[in-house]
This record gives C-alpha cells, structure tokens and sequence, in this order.
C-alpha cells in the first residue's frame, strides 16, 4: 500500500485532489428539502437585493427609484427572512430528533442500572452462616 504525503502549505493543489471536503453530517442536512428551498430563497434575496441597488443606484429620482426599492429592497427582504425561518425550523428538527434519541438512551440506561443494582442487592443478601464442625 502507498501512502500519499501531505502536501506543503504553500503548494498548489494538484487536479483531482479536494480541497473542500463535506462531512457526512452535513450532506444529509442538504438532503433535507428544507435546507435546500432556504438555500434558494436565500440565493434569490441575494440576487433580488443587488438588483434593487444597482436599479436604485442608476438615479436620482426618487420616483424611478422607488419600484426597485419596493421590489428589489422589501421583496429580497422577505425572501431572506423567509430563507432564515427555513433554516431555523431545520435545525429545530435536526434537534428535536436528537433530543427524542437521547431520551430512549436515558430510558434503556435507566432500565440497565435498575436492573445491575437487582443484580447487585440479590448477590448481597445475607447468606446464612455455615457453622464449623469441631
């Protein structure tokens, strides 16, 4: 088997090797079709507010700048605080099923320690004493 060295820090990075890796954890959050319409949205709020700047910013007037304040500023507004609400009732998902697992570890965990402690007050019960033969 070879084994590849690290490259140095100040070396480019040689084609086909990654430089960005993603963890397993968060390719299965980009499964999750709420993660990825929060993505989307907050890609259009983006998109939606650089337009409204750069319209708003071609004038001015403050009558032609008022359409691309409204829809550009408001709308890309909207769509960011609703790509926010996404993301933040994913993660109170993600974290309500942790929280579910954990519980029925304790509950196991609770049921094993009742059970070794059973175990344990029954291998100390007094055991009647055996009286010598002289």
């Amino acid at each position: 088997m070879v084994e590849q060295s690290q490259p140095d820090a100040d070396s480019a990075p040689t084609p086909g090797r990654v430089i960005i890796s993603i963890s397993p954890e968060a390719w299965s959050r980009l499964r999750d079709p709420k993660v990825i319409l929060a993505l989307v949205l907050g890609l259009a709020g983006a998109i939606a507010e650089i337009a409204g700047y750069w319209g708003a910013s071609g004038t001015i007037d403050p009558g032609e700048q008022l359409p691309y304040i409204i829809s550009g500023g408001i709308g890309g507004i909207f769509l960011l605080g609703a790509a926010a609400m996404l993301l933040f009732s994913a993660d109170m998902g993600l974290l309500k099923r942790q929280v579910s697992e954990s519980t029925v570890l304790v509950r196991e965990l609770g049921e094993q320690i009742s059970d070794l402690q059973a175990q344990l007050a029954a291998s100390e019960a007094p055991r009647p004493k055996r009286s010598r033969a002289t």
